[in-house]
């Protein structure tokens, strides 16, 4: 093919403030392409063609490699997550695959299990690869939190000591049954991903966090995230910008807004709040104002979806100051907009192609109707709209003053849905769809590419480029005992700008928790520690303070009875979602006065997740008086109590109990003024204030894994090195019964769950659970509430495959000389945490006398 790169710019209103197209458009190493917009200067593209092939088609080339998301393109190959042996669901995993983008042909393949992750098998592949043009490295995160980098040439694994992140084990990735998964992406030397993490210490609360990884060797750099408790995941994609020479990260969030970070330090700059539940379009950035829509309520309306316009150039929560324009009614919750002369192209979820102007947000035209449903973003190139509707339906149109015109449109063969956007290169472009991967182009046609505007420079301070944040790394460690790391600080200025490395004289040290630190920064924790401890490494230059965190965890074997009344701190996913409890007090209550005993576990949940000093009422939308009535079974009809003088007969005498008993310190009614229909009028309402009382556990301590978080009663909690094998893990366990169903309790080895089914009545072993028959084994086994039983799980690797053995028995009787449920795996998991599996949506779950120990 012949190439000619034009020397005229691009005449389209595309962003001109964007990050650095330091390399030739021909790569497109970012799903967003090379100017996160959606738009290419390629020319000489196609205005038809029929993915039927043959003669006349433009149909280069189809592959049968069936991809949901976005490709991307490096060095002449192309890159995506897909299936792994999807004809065989018994080796099904997931895979990147690196294509010739000349031929079509599989170059390589990276395989991967998917392990402990409700994603089922038809949402793998949600993310896209990012490629990194300056090491020729490329960055793949699977739906279980599997991350890696990987040799772009050859498919290698470039990290050491691991060679991949597990991201489940180490931060607590929320890996759901949407299969929403985020983007990789790369700045300078590091790696951004984010997710919803449910962590430990300070993170344990689940927040949608961004990870910057050192990309050369994959040691956190930076960690931070946006509002805690979000109600949703999102794979809304970041995206760079400079604005008013500031370089912006800026991306959508799960907590329902639109965020702005340095991306070399993970500062917040911005916030722009819109909806209550997540938001998955990914921003378009214009010049200084920053485009993006969602497909939700709005927080002031009860109009459902909108696109809007914000200044990107406000500080602080901007959610009233930044605001241009917003037009709701569009559920623009998917595909993503882009900009041409002006004019904001946006496919809403219906597959309507909305025209408006990007100044004031006014439609210029009717709708385009493209089909039913959208989800892959628009391309725009060489003066035409690319656009693939989700149910196989694809179109190319032209621009035009009030929209565009349909010059061709096609159907993609029997059952291929569109769900990932086309990218273009060397005249070709490069279709995703569940079936086949195509490319198109015109036969023998010129390669012509009209340069995209540069990204306008940073600008520098026009004084002294003082610093202004400090930056430890590593950010975050797991350690064994005796094992040595360094730390170094960097200093940054108020933009985000490196200045320089700081001296070691110039750092103070000081640590919160054990272990040793020098005036170099060499930390380490003594061979002698034999429990889980986190420290804190603070670390001051001048004025500025910042910290790294370390969680040291021993080798095995381990103890643990709960008798402290703790929850080891470096354990990750347990915190939050889990309360340690007397239980001996606990079954004293239940006999005496159950709601006393129910009382117990809420506030206890409460206390430890929030204050020691708690208020229940309905005047705020968490309702949390409802909520705790909610939880007593005293909610609704003639049970719920109308005012204080009957709240207070229903829950006092159980209240005094727990005052007697020390758990509480004082328990206050008073009223609030509820508003009702008739103006100036108000009722009196509840509201119950509660003090926790000086009483810890003195009796047996238990971990209780609780009912009261919406959407952490079902989880997954981590306890040690991802890279552990070949060990049994044992519990004692018990169950409540509520409303006649039993929970379900389980424990985790080496990326497998041992599963005590209460609906069932059976025991189960697994690794993917939506897929059983990737690997699971199933015995009858009745059990019942109120009493304790053992668990125990064995996992090994023997002849290259997982071996797992497990057996169940009535706590105090003998243990059962034989196993009785065993399985093999021959796509076997041959490293993982040992930890905890909860389903206690119907009834809560106790676990004491925890171990884990080698095997043999």
């Amino acid at each position: 093919m012949i190439r000619n790169i034009a020397s005229t710019a691009l005449l389209v209103g595309f962003c001109t403030s964007l990050c650095s197209i330091s390399i030739a458009e021909e790569n497109w190493s970012y799903w967003r392409g090379p100017a996160y917009s959606g738009v290419s200067g390629e020319k000489n593209l196609p205005a038809e063609w029929d993915p039927e092939g043959g003669e006349g088609s433009n149909v280069v080339w189809a592959q049968e490699i069936p991809i949901r998301a976005t490709p991307t393109l490096m060095n002449g190959k192309l890159y995506a997550l897909t299936t792994a042996n999807p004809e065989d669901e018994a080796l099904m995993g997931e895979k990147v695959v690196c294509i010739d983008a000349e031929t079509g042909s599989t170059v390589w393949e990276h395989v991967f299990n998917v392990y402990l992750s409700d994603v089922p098998a038809e949402r793998i592949g949600w993310s896209s690869v990012a490629c990194d043009p300056e090491t020729g490295n490329v960055y793949a995160l699977g739906v279980c939190g599997y991350f890696c980098c990987l040799n772009g040439e050859t498919g290698q694994l470039m990290w050491q000591h691991p060679q991949y992140k597990s991201l489940h084990e180490e931060f607590g990735l929320l890996s759901t049954y949407g299969g929403r998964t985020n983007f990789p992406i790369v700045h300078e030397n590091n790696v951004i991903i984010s997710a919803v993490t449910i962590g430990w210490g300070d993170t344990a609360k689940p927040a949608h966090r961004f990870i910057a990884f050192d990309k050369r060797n994959g040691v956190p750099v930076w960690m931070n995230g946006t509002s805690l408790l979000p109600d949703d995941t999102t794979y809304s994609a970041p995206v760079l910008a400079v604005i008013d020479g500031e370089l912006q990260m800026i991306f959508a969030s799960g907590d329902g807004g639109i965020h702005s970070m340095h991306p070399r330090t993970g500062k917040i700059l911005w916030s722009y709040f819109v909806s209550g539940r997540g938001v998955n379009t990914a921003p378009l950035v214009v010049g200084n104002r920053v485009y993006c829509g969602h497909g939700e309520e709005n927080l002031d309306t009860t109009d459902m979806g909108a696109v809007f316009c914000i200044d990107a150039t406000k500080r602080g929560d901007i959610t009233r100051t930044g605001e241009i324009w917003r037009k709701t009614g569009i559920f623009n919750g998917r595909s993503s907009p882009i900009m041409i002369d002006g004019r904001l192209y946006v496919a809403d979820d219906r597959a309507k192609l909305h025209c408006l102007d990007a100044d004031t947000g006014e439609s210029l035209g009717d709708p385009v109707r493209m089909g039913t449903m959208m989800r892959a973003n628009l391309l725009y190139a060489d003066g035409k709209i690319y656009a693939h509707e989700a149910n196989g339906r694809g179109y190319i149109m032209t621009p035009t003053e009030t929209g565009a015109d349909i010059i061709h449109k096609f159907r993609f063969q029997r059952g291929e849905e569109a769900h990932g956007s086309p990218i273009v290169s060397e005249g070709r472009i490069f279709i995703p769809t569940t079936g086949n991967l195509y490319c198109i182009g015109l036969p023998d046609a010129e390669v012509e590419i009209d340069p995209l505007p540069p990204m306008p420079a940073e600008t520098k301070p026009s004084g002294p480029n003082n610093p202004a944040e400090a930056q430890i790394v590593p950010a975050e460690l797991l350690l064994r005992p005796g094992y040595r790391q360094g730390f170094h600080v960097r200093l940054y200025n108020d933009r985000g700008q490196f200045v320089r490395m700081a001296a070691a004289a110039e750092v103070q040290y000081e640590l919160t928790g054990p272990g040793s630190i020098d005036d170099y920064g060499l930390f380490q924790v003594g061979r002698d520690v034999d429990q889980p401890v986190a420290t804190i490494v603070n670390a001051k230059v001048g004025n500025l303070t910042t910290q790294a965190r370390v969680r040291t965890i021993p080798e095995l074997p381990w103890a643990f009875d709960f008798s402290d009344g703790q929850i080891p701190l470096p354990w990750i996913g347990m915190a939050y979602r889990h309360v340690p409890l007397d239980f001996d007090l606990l079954m004293s209550l239940r006999k005496d006065d159950p709601m006393a005993s129910d009382l117990y576990i809420y506030l206890m949940s409460e206390f430890e997740n929030f204050a020691p000093k708690r208020v229940f009422d309905d005047s705020s939308p968490q309702l949390r008086w409802s909520a705790l009535l909610q939880f007593l079974n005293i909610a609704d009809g003639a049970n719920r109590p109308k005012d204080v003088e009957a709240a207070q007969a229903a829950l006092g005498s159980s209240l005094q109990r727990l005052i007697d008993e020390k758990v509480v310190a004082s328990a206050d009614w008073t009223t609030w003024d509820r508003p009702t229909s008739e103006e100036g009028v108000f009722a009196a309402e509840p509201r119950l204030t509660i003090q926790r009382g000086p009483r810890r556990i003195d009796g047996n301590g238990v971990l209780c894994k609780i009912t009261t978080i919406p959407k952490g009663a079902r989880s997954q909690g981590w306890i040690g090195h991802p890279d552990l094998h070949d060990y049994t893990i044992q519990s004692d366990v018990y169950a409540f019964e509520r409303n006649g169903k039993l929970p379900d309790i389980g424990l985790i080895a080496q990326r497998y769950t041992i599963d005590l089914m209460g609906a069932s009545q059976q025991i189960q072993m697994r690794t993917w659970t939506p897929q059983l028959n990737r690997f699971s084994v199933n015995v009858p086994f009745s059990w019942e509430a109120d009493q304790w039983y053992t668990i125990k799980f064995s996992a090994a690797v023997e002849d290259n495959k997982a071996v797992l053995r497990g057996k169940v028995w009535k706590k105090g009787e003998e243990e059962p000389s034989e196993w009785m449920i065993e399985g093999v795996d021959e796509v076997p998991n041959t490293i993982g945490s040992p930890g905890f599996f909860g389903n206690a949506k119907d009834a809560e779950i106790f676990y004491d006398n925890l171990s884990v120990i080698r095997n043999n």
